[in-house]
């Protein structure tokens, strides 16, 4: 009796709302990595640390810079196969980091604090592209979204950064991240767990008993073969 070989099913392709778990914890990223810096003159924490021009440039853009450049790669290829992974050790990077630079009283300190938060910064932004290139559909969309959310987290951060520390010193600025990186941590966790429910589902079988691979799987060739015939092009 002919037994028909498996059918290989393809790779689940991610959906659209996965990307959000390390896209919020890069934007926060991109956000912590201008706040500290204001359009007209000498920012906050500039003036309370001492630091010149040249220190400031070194410890507060050069340094997360660094962090992003090495962790990109990293996040690429851990975001197309354990993006919650990924989001997760991005995320706690980016706690640690505004951790350090909201006790910061040296310029080495948020140095140290600012290369972590860089560390962060470059995992999700790595996780995000990698998932955003797995998408089979949306994926414009969700590209767009995430560019013009990029473009504003950047923009916006020194003036709402520069009405925050006027007020109540630029540690706050650090301080206030912290909740929203708790919240992306609960995000990431709470995709990661929808994702492993949905991977352990059953597929429902097919009209001559084949289960039907889970939804986004297949594809445009692929259909379920009965009779003992192989499965063929559509």
């Amino acid at each position: 009796m002919y037994t028909p070989p498996p059918v290989p099913y393809p790779v689940a392709a991610p959906a659209w709302w996965q990307v959000l778990g390390p896209g919020f914890a890069a934007l926060i990223g991109l956000f912590m990595l201008t706040v500290i810096y204001r359009f007209d003159g000498m920012s906050e924490i500039q003036r309370d640390l001492a630091l010149s021009n040249q220190s400031l440039l070194l410890v507060g853009l050069v340094a997360y810079l660094a962090g992003a450049v090495l962790t990109v790669p990293i996040g690429l290829l851990a975001g197309a196969r354990v993006p919650t992974v990924a989001g997760i050790c991005a995320t706690c990077f980016l706690l640690l980091g505004v951790v350090l630079a909201a006790f910061a009283g040296t310029g080495v300190l948020l140095m140290l604090g600012r290369a972590f938060s860089g560390l962060g910064t470059g995992a999700a932004a790595g996780a995000t592209v990698a998932l955003i290139l797995k998408l089979r559909q949306r994926r414009g969309v969700v590209a767009g979204v995430t560019v013009v959310l990029a473009v504003l987290a950047l923009g916006l951060a020194p003036v709402i950064g520069q009405v925050i520390s006027e007020a109540t010193g630029y540690r706050m600025n650090q301080f206030l991240a912290i909740p929203f990186l708790l919240i992306a941590l609960v995000v990431n966790g709470v995709i990661g767990l929808v994702r492993l429910t949905a991977a352990k589902r059953p597929a429902p079988p097919g009209p001559s008993g084949v289960p039907y691979p889970p939804a986004g799987t297949a594809g445009p060739g692929w259909r379920p073969h009965s009779g003992g015939s192989a499965p063929g092009p559509g």
